[in-house]
C-alpha cells in the first residue's frame, strides 16, 4: 500500500473499533503499520496486535502528532456562480 492515503496514519494514536461475529471490540494504540488486508497495531499495554481490514469498524484518530497536507494548486478550477433552476425554461 506504498503510497497509500491510509499511510499518513502510521505513528498516530487511535482507538480502533472492530466487528467479528456480532461481537464489538474496541483497542487503543498506535498504529505502526497498515498492509495488504492488514493493520498493525501496539497497544497502550505493549501488546502487538493484528487487525484484520475487514473486520475494523472505525478508526478514531487520537492526539494527532502531523496532518495530512492540503492539495495546493497553482490554478483551482472556476467556480459556476450560473443558478440552477429545475423548472425553468430552456431559450
Amino acid at each position: 500500500m506504498a503510497g497509500s492515503w491510509l499511510n499518513s496514519f502510521v505513528g498516530q494514536r487511535a482507538t480502533i473499533i472492530t466487528v467479528s461475529y456480532n461481537e464489538e471490540k474496541t483497542d487503543t494504540g498506535t498504529i505502526l503499520e497498515m498492509g495488504e488486508g492488514w493493520m498493525q497495531m501496539v497497544k497502550d499495554n505493549g501488546d502487538m496486535i493484528l487487525i484484520p481490514n475487514t473486520a475494523v469498524r472505525i478508526v478514531k484518530l487520537l492526539d494527532m502528532t502531523h496532518a495530512l497536507p492540503a492539495d495546493v494548486r497553482a490554478n483551482p478550477p472556476a467556480i459556476s456562480s450560473h443558478i440552477f433552476e429545475p423548472n425553468a425554461q430552456i431559450p
